[in-house]
């Protein structure tokens, strides 16, 4: 069977039959899942999975895809657990993204066995009590340098941020989820590694974080929904 058939299915069931349960899309994850921009501002069209449902209404004319945004600020994947059978599961989806480790990568070496360990957890619930395929996905990269887009608000974490950035944190994050993928067999869009991309082409990360921190721009959300196309729907629709 293809990779992501059962999503297809249910994209041409909804498109050929109005009364066929809409398809249902979960995105879990933190504050970029929930559309933060910068300091005040949150994005509910140009995000990567509002991308991903207009990509699939226009591949499948006339379906209908529900969109629950379970993405929370401040969030981490062991922290999240008590909100799977809310957030995640009782919608019973097609599709489940998800995307953690900004948040979690506070937690130093340490965290990074609980960390797996809580998306792999998450991986077998969603899998053992739904039929929805799963996509994992790394983060994108957080500041590595003070910069102009830090809001006077958010200056004092700045510190903590650059500690993070010296020590790789975010990097041996990335590189647990891309190991649990492998290990497991679970697809994976390496998001984080679009953005080691555009460092090595000479680009400036910091012009693609909104908050200048840890949120990316929508111009780089709706690069990741074409990313999540691509991945998802491929040549199928």
């Amino acid at each position: 069977m293809k990779p992501f058939n059962r999503l297809h299915e249910r994209l041409g069931e909804k498109s050929g039959d109005a009364r066929a349960r809409a398809v249902t899309y979960v995105a879990m994850g933190d504050s970029v899942t929930q559309g933060c921009m910068q300091a005040g501002v949150v994005e509910y069209e140009n995000v990567y999975h509002q991308i991903l449902r207009r990509a699939m209404e226009r591949r499948y004319p006339e379906t209908v895809v529900n969109v629950i945004n379970s993405g929370v600020s401040g969030d981490g994947a062991e922290a999240s657990r008590h909100r799977w059978e809310r957030d995640v599961l009782m919608y019973k989806p097609d599709l489940v993204t998800i995307c953690f480790g900004h948040n979690d990568a506070h937690g130093g070496r340490d965290g990074i066995g609980p960390f797996a360990r809580a998306l792999a957890d998450l991986v077998d619930r969603v899998t053992a009590e739904t039929e929805a395929e799963v996509l994992l996905m790394t983060p994108c990269m957080m500041m590595t340098k003070n910069n102009v887009r830090v809001a006077d608000i958010h200056k004092p974490l700045v510190p903590a941020f650059i500690r993070l950035a010296e020590e790789g944190m975010l990097a041996l994050y990335a590189g647990a989820i891309r190991d649990l993928a492998r290990e497991r067999h679970i697809p994976l869009l390496d998001v984080y590694a679009l953005w080691e991309r555009m460092e090595q082409d000479g680009l400036d990360i910091h012009d693609y974080l909104s908050n200048g921190i840890n949120h990316p721009t929508s111009d780089f959300h709706v690069r990741w929904g074409h990313e999540l196309e691509e991945k998802l729907l491929g040549s199928f629709g």
